[in-house]
This record gives structure tokens, sequence and C-alpha cells, in this order.
């Protein structure tokens, strides 16, 4: 048996604004919004970096070089 949300709603009086939870949504609130996007091919990606700049949550800072796992061992 199926539960009809709306009936109960309309018996109990509650008043729940219906919400889009869709992807389409959140990619057009993104939009609107001017967020950085999630994903795009690398050819939108070089598009949208020379139209906005590159976000500095994508920029690498300097990275450390790893230590290998001989690199522990050695007595100096």
């Amino acid at each position: 048996m199926a539960v009809n949300h709306r009936a109960i709603r309309k018996i109990l009086g509650e008043q729940e604004k219906q919400g889009d939870t869709s992807l389409r949504n959140h990619s057009m609130q993104r939009a609107l919004e001017k967020k950085v996007p999630k994903t795009l091919t690398p050819y939108e990606w070089e598009q949208w970096y020379a139209e906005h700049g590159v976000p500095e949550s994508h920029s690498q800072g300097e990275r450390a070089t790893p230590r290998r796992w001989w690199q522990f061992w050695v007595v100096k």
C-alpha cells in the first residue's frame, strides 16, 4: 500500500515547501551563485579558467617530496 503524503499533509494542515533536490537544480543554483563548478571536461575547464581565473582551491602549493621507505632506515 502506497503512502499518500499530500493527503496526510492536507489532513494535518502542514504547509511544507516542496524542495527541488534534482541534480539539474543543484547545478543551476551553483551557476546562479557563481560558484566553482564540480565537473567539467578538460576543454571546459580551460574555458572556465580563462574566463574566471584559477580559484585558490584549485591551485597546488609546493609539496614536500615524499620520503621513501628506505629513507627511514638510513642512519646519519
